[in-house]
């Protein structure tokens, strides 16, 4: 039995368990067996007769040995016992891995609709000597091509050893695959298992297994370790108790956290475990696998679910650009000169994602030699700009010229990350030359002064400036002198003669320009020439003092005063102007901010107290081109933040006239006569309207008639407005009403007028844009027309039509025809002028009637004084809304009222003693009794006591002329 084992594990490289071999023997080939004998792979349990015949063979030996065994050691026995078994091992029992047995595939169902590479299946299996780690392999290659085996990494630590089946192609629904599995510890041991699989027209619930699944996660390649990327949820196989057990493979940069949420799901937060670097690697295939996840039953029974997420690592700008091209050393030639080019550099944005442009440069800072060259910022290329003696006079012989190029990215976003850059230095070597400058400690040198300091005060340079001078040479020219140039006296230096080497001092000697409301700053150079009679070369170094500012200056407008033309109509936010004011002094006492706007309307814009922006802050702004063509303002700005310095710069707003008003006539209605010939009017017939725009064309009226003028008898001059006949009118109505008089002489004459008289309508329009019109009413009349349009201005609100006609009627002497009434406008003539009688006036309305005047007109002047004393001799109109009106009188109203009804009544009382004395005359005059009886029969009568004659002759009344009225006024007379 070991041989065959033996030679079966030789054929198939794997080792097969005895309880497996019954049907593989007959495979085994007969020599392999002495060859494989001697090695003991597994324990054969013997027989009770073996094991007997084993005993009495030790009893014999222990027989024969006794003696000498027992004069032994423990020492011996032990060395005896440990060789017994080097040189048996076949006598210890070994144990073979086993599958568990929930993971037993003797028919597994798999939907037809399951993916390429993706896993199908969970394998398990565990060594009770911990063997580890287990290997998982087919038994034959019939099946490679359909599933493969991967085995998981398995240490001694493991409990258990997995491994996965994975399917190699697609399957074909109702077709069965079978294959075998084994698995093998580390000494050897092996089991396996029949497996079969077979495909099902069934597609798998993916929204049911993982309710929840990211896809495409996205997240920047500087994102911090535990960053959460995102969850799934994963729900649990119904057939099974324990809840689904999620895993993540693909990257040990990324691992899951999962917990239990529910009963039946599971959810399994991704989140980061290690750094992510763009420019290695921008994408990532992770697959999360979920152990006993949901299945159908009957359709899948496969213990495991699988998705792939996607994690694509955002490019985030944190790499410097990169120089491909930048030699380190570069030996001038001779005769370069000025604007020859000498090399050029290349640099790349280290970020590949999304690369930035580049832009170069040279740096400055320390390099005196920055400014003998230029650069090309976009191609890096580097010329010379001065003659290389200059730059041989500050540099050391031998030494070469260090010049430091930087690459920018181009940041294009406000929001972008902060541009990187890169630096590296080339080395320029100068032609060969025989005598070397002086030269200064530092390239240049920076100090600060108080302005207005006093004469004698050193400038101070501190770290890392040295006011100290070099020169290499030796002998006389090693002699150099000290002198300051573009100095205008305002500093001196000692010493004035130095050699090899020196440290200077630089004092204040005239403070004039140490001023900070004149400049900032004052520049000037230091200049170390040699003396020496073979030679004249010299050093120069820039020195730049920088005053220190005292806040003594108000904030300055950029302009003496801001002028700006607005269209009057224009709404809020529209931007006036942005004024902008800068302050001299530095730090907080040149901060400004612009505080207050000062002026008429100030309050209809608004001003942005950090910009200067100034806004219409309403749309009733009031601004209005009719009432004022400008505005003046004035905007204050201060420094120290708002708090310190003011001033003020003028502000002119100049309205730009709209066209918004229209045209208004002085009335609404014009009335004009024919003269007797028909050929024009009495009066000059001119119609007159007014527009309130300021300027031209708003403001041009134009006058035309749009209707009334069938015959066109009528011309409208559209400039002045005149009114024109352009043929004699014929007045068809003069010969119909004569002889209708003769037909019927009691016909009135009111239907003729009303044929005669002509009805226009003008229109006044002005030329802005757009057109504004308003139009009125012009009647003409026959030269003897009995009929008039008359406009009345009565006492009150909404009198009474009934009792106004009246009134007016009256008044007229004719029969009045109320048209309209309504309110009198504040604008229009008269409603300003209250009658001193009647303070309390104050509605009033305007009533708009046609007067009839018949053949005769009487006015009766006691019917007037009658009405006009009606109503506290106020007024004979009463209004409809009186009794409104008296409630809610005042209480010096009420008053007025209760005095007027008390007057009332005294001369009702009065009237009625008047009334009463004249009866009593009238009865004396006629009854015997009375004592004047006697005196009223004298001879000469009551006539003849009375001076003059007593009689009263009546007027007689006679007829007038068609066309004319006549008044008649009944005077009392006095007695």
């Amino acid at each position: 039995m070991a041989s065959n084992s033996s030679s079966q594990s030789v054929k198939n490289k794997t080792v097969i368990p005895p309880r497996h071999m019954g049907k593989e023997q007959n495979g085994l080939t007969s020599n392999a067996g002495p060859i494989l004998e001697k090695e003991c792979y597994y324990y054969t349990p013997t027989t009770s007769q073996q094991h007997q015949q084993i005993q009495q063979g030790w009893l014999s030996l222990w027989a024969f040995f006794g003696p000498w065994l027992s004069a032994m050691t423990a020492y011996r026995l032990l060395t005896i016992s440990l060789l017994i078994g080097i040189l048996c091992p076949h006598h210890i029992q070994g144990v073979d891995p086993k599958f568990d047995p929930s993971t037993r595939m003797r028919l597994v169902l798999v939907p037809a609709d399951a993916q390429v590479n993706s896993v199908i299946y969970r394998l398990r299996a565990t060594d009770e000597e911990f063997d580890y780690p287990l290997t998982f392999e087919f038994v034959g290659d019939a099946f490679s091509s359909t599933v493969k085996v991967d085995s998981l990494p398995c240490t001694k630590y493991n409990s258990v050893c997995q491994a996965n089946i994975v399917l190699q192609r697609r399957l074909e629904p109702g077709r069965y695959y079978d294959f075998q599995v084994s698995v093998k510890d580390s000494k050897g041991g092996m089991a396996t298992q029949l497996c079969s699989i077979t495909a099902t027209n069934f597609t798998t619930p993916h929204d049911l297994i993982f309710p929840h699944k990211p896809g495409i996660i996205m997240i920047p390649e500087d994102a911090k370790r535990g960053t959460e990327l995102n969850y799934v949820i994963a729900r649990k196989n119904p057939l099974f108790q324990k809840p689904v057990y999620l895993e993540l493979w693909g990257s040990p940069l990324f691992a899951i956290r999962q917990k239990i949420v529910s009963s039946e799901t599971t959810e399994g937060t991704v989140f980061l475990l290690g750094p992510l670097d763009f420019e290695k690697q921008a994408m990532y295939h992770l697959t999360i696998l979920a152990n006993d996840a949901y299945a159908e039953p009957g359709q899948d029974s496969r213990n495991i679910a699988g998705m792939e997420i996607v994690v694509i690592v955002q490019d985030v700008q944190d790499q410097p650009p990169v120089f491909t091209s930048a030699p380190p050393v570069t030996k001038l030639p001779t005769g370069i000169l000025p604007g020859d080019k000498i090399l050029q550099v290349h640099a790349e944005d280290g970020d590949k994602g999304n690369p930035r442009e580049i832009r170069f440069g040279l740096v400055s800072e320390n390099n005196p030699f920055t400014s003998f060259f230029d650069i090309n910022d976009t191609s890096g290329e580097i010329f010379l700009m001065r003659p290389l003696e200059d730059i041989a006079f500050i540099t050391h012989v031998g030494d070469p010229v260090l010049l430091t190029v930087i690459a920018e990215e181009v940041k294009v976003g406000r929001d972008e990350p902060p541009a990187l850059a890169s630096t590296v230095q080339l080395a320029f070597f100068l032609p060969d030359r025989t005598n070397s400058p002086p030269y200064f400690e530092n390239d240049h040198y920076v100090s600060r002064v108080d302005e207005n300091a006093p004469q004698g005060t050193a400038l101070i340079f501190v770290d890392p400036y040295v006011p100290r001078i070099y020169d290499d040479d030796t002998g006389k020219n090693g002699v150099f002198s000290l002198t300051l140039l573009n100095n205008n006296g305002t500093f001196e230096i000692t010493p004035n003669v130095a050699e090899r080497s020196a440290s200077f001092l630089v004092r204040v000697r005239d403070n004039t320009l140490l001023d900070y409301e004149m400049r900032h700053s004052v520049q000037f150079q230091v200049m170390a020439q040699e003396v020496g009679p073979a030679t004249n070369l010299t050093a120069v170094v820039n020195v730049t003092v920088y005053i220190n500012d005292v806040n003594d200056n108000a904030p300055v407008f950029d302009q003496p005063s801001y002028t700006v033309e607005l269209p009057e109509n224009m709404t809020v936010g529209t931007k006036v102007v942005q004024v902008h004011a800068t302050d001299l002094d530095s730090g907080l006492g040149g901060k400004v901010r612009y505080t207050a706007i000062l002026g008429y309307l100030n309050t209809s814009v608004n001003l942005d107290a950090e910009n200067g922006l100034i806004t219409i802050s309403t749309n009733n702004h009031g601004y209005d081109r009719e009432v004022m063509p400008e505005y003046h303002l004035y905007v204050e700005a201060r420094d120290m933040d708002g708090e310190g310095n003011r001033a003020q710069v003028p502000l002119i707003i100049k309205l730009i006239d709209v066209n918004d008003e229209t045209p208004i006539f002085d009335k609404d209605l014009y009335e004009f006569i024919l003269t007797p010939d028909l050929l024009g009017f009495t009066t000059t017939a001119v119609i007159n309207a007014e527009d309130k725009d300021a300027t031209a064309p708003n403001n041009e009226v134009r006058y035309e008639l749009i209707s009334g003028n069938y015959e066109n008898k009528f011309k409208l001059d559209k400039v002045t407005g005149e009114l024109t006949i352009q043929d004699k009118i014929h007045l068809r109505s003069m010969t119909d009403a004569s002889e209708r008089r003769h037909r019927d002489p009691s016909t009135s004459s009111s239907s003729d007028d009303d044929n005669e008289v002509f009805i226009l309508t003008a229109r006044a329009y002005d030329l802005g844009v757009p057109v504004r019109f308003s139009t009125t009413t012009i009647r003409i009349y026959p030269p003897e027309s009995r009929k008039r349009m008359v406009t009345f201005v009565v006492p009150g609100h909404n009198p009474d039509k009934a009792k106004t006609e009246e009134t007016l009627s009256a008044i007229t002497g004719g029969k009045v025809l109320i048209h309209s009434i309504r309110p009198l406008r504040p604008d229009e003539p008269g409603a300003k002028d209250i009658p001193v009688n009647n303070p309390g006036i104050k509605d009033r309305s305007v009533v708009t009637a046609t007067v009839l005047y018949g053949s005769t007109s009487l006015v009766d002047i006691s019917d007037i004084q009658q009405r006009l004393s009606q109503h506290n001799n106020s007024y004979a109109i009463m209004p409809q809304d009186d009794a409104l009106q008296t409630n809610n009188l005042t209480p010096l109203q009420t008053q007025y009222k209760a005095e007027n009804k008390v007057l009332f009544w005294l001369l009702i009382l009065l009237a009625t003693l008047v009334a009463f004395t004249v009866l009593i005359l009238l009865l004396c005059c006629i009854c015997s009794w009375c004592p004047l009886y006697g005196a009223a029969t004298s001879q000469s009568g009551w006539e003849d006591a009375m001076p003059g004659q007593r009689r009263n002759p009546r007027i007689p009344e006679r007829n007038l002329p068609d066309g004319s009225s006549m008044t008649v006024v009944n005077i009392l007379a006095k007695t």
